[in-house]
């Protein structure tokens, strides 16, 4: 016979939260390792000793570790989403009954009070800390990998080029990584498999801005004197050097070196330098050893696209990008603590 599914008539229920999300929920193991005592503290300042009761600091710093752990982009959604699952009431401390704030209030204090004390960047670090003291961490190195995130920008509002000052921009990013060795896979394709001469085959002269070839003649950029000084810079970025048709037409290499050119070019890229000192290192078992490191870095940004769908930034600005990421790595460090460091269960639930 059919069943028919009736609502019950009880009128009162004994319901409990804690009892009906499971014990191994992420959140439940995220939240024991997240000690928010220290986000009020660092907030007080920025509240008024008077008036009505704000919005709890914690709840929604708590709300903003759901969103991006789950995945959940949109702030209107996540009120929705944590009004909804009994799970993210239990880790934001609501109950059943307990009111979600609207999302407008994520807004108000984001340019507020959240940018003000800096919490973000609080909260990030406080999780640092945390991995450091459960042994994820160990604070003799670090790697640094790139990846590109949509923003979400009007290109009616960009900088042109004309206006970026490129040089300073390259100042001020050399300044903050001195004596550091980059550990950077250089990717080149000047090698030949024709049997002719490569690049390498050409020794470099930095001091004379020059290439001598096999037979030891001189490959430069320029045999003579403009009127109009020439920058020499190609459109690919590079520097050609040449040979001169003379050396060339009477050498005896000349059909391993440019047997189909009437003489021998070198293209140099304008910061060969550093891809030279980049290239030196790749042989060394350091960078063998930051290779395989550098695999989890990469790892983590598909992660961060893929699951957490961070394809694309939700805020404008440098400060709103500047939000997202630290939030965005809180989160990531936070699954990844509740992953490798698990609560241990009673015994008693254990057995069970």
């Amino acid at each position: 016979m059919m069943g028919f599914q009736a609502a019950p008539a009880q009128l009162f229920y004994d319901f409990s939260l804690d009892e009906h999300v499971p014990a191994d929920h992420l959140l439940r193991r995220i939240d024991n390792h997240l000690d928010l005592d220290s986000v009020r503290v660092q907030l007080k300042p920025y509240y008024s000793s008077t008036g009505r009761p704000s919005i709890d600091p914690e709840l929604m710093m708590r709300m903003l570790i759901i969103g991006y752990s789950m995945g959940i982009r949109s702030e209107r959604r996540l009120c929705e989403e944590v009004h909804l699952n009994l799970a993210y009431r239990l880790f934001c401390r609501l109950g059943l009954d307990g009111k979600v704030p609207d999302h407008s209030s994520f807004s108000k204090n984001r340019h507020g009070r959240f940018r003000q004390s800096d919490i973000l960047r609080h909260l990030f670090e406080m999780v640092v800390e945390r991995c450091l003291t459960q042994g994820l961490v160990g604070a003799e190195g670090f790697a640094v990998d790139a990846s590109l995130i949509a923003a979400d920008a009007n290109k009616q509002r960009s900088v042109s080029g004309a206006e970026w000052n490129a040089q300073e921009a390259k100042y001020n990013a050399g300044r903050s990584v001195k004596n550091i060795a980059p550990h950077i896979p250089v990717f080149d394709k000047s090698n030949r498999t024709d049997g002719t001469f490569s690049r390498a085959d050409f020794v470099w002269d930095g001091e004379t801005d020059r290439y001598i070839c096999p037979a030891g003649k001189e490959l430069v950029q320029f045999r003579r004197t403009y009127a109009t000084p020439r920058s020499g810079i190609t459109s690919e970025g590079t520097r050609l050097y040449r040979a001169s048709k003379k050396d060339c037409d009477a050498c005896d290499l000349k059909q391993r070196c440019c047997p189909n050119a009437v003489a021998r070019k070198v293209p140099r890229d304008l910061n060969e330098d550093a891809r030279d000192v980049a290239r030196a290192i790749a042989g060394t078992p350091d960078y063998e050893c930051s290779r395989h490191r550098r695999k989890k870095v990469e790892m983590l940004f598909a992660h961060l696209k893929r699951i957490l769908r961070m394809a694309r930034l939700r805020l404008r600005g440098p400060c709103g990008a500047r939000d997202e990421f630290l939030l965005a790595a809180t989160a990531q460090n936070l699954r990844r603590l509740a992953k490798l460091r698990p609560p241990r269960l009673p015994t008693a639930a254990m057995a069970v």
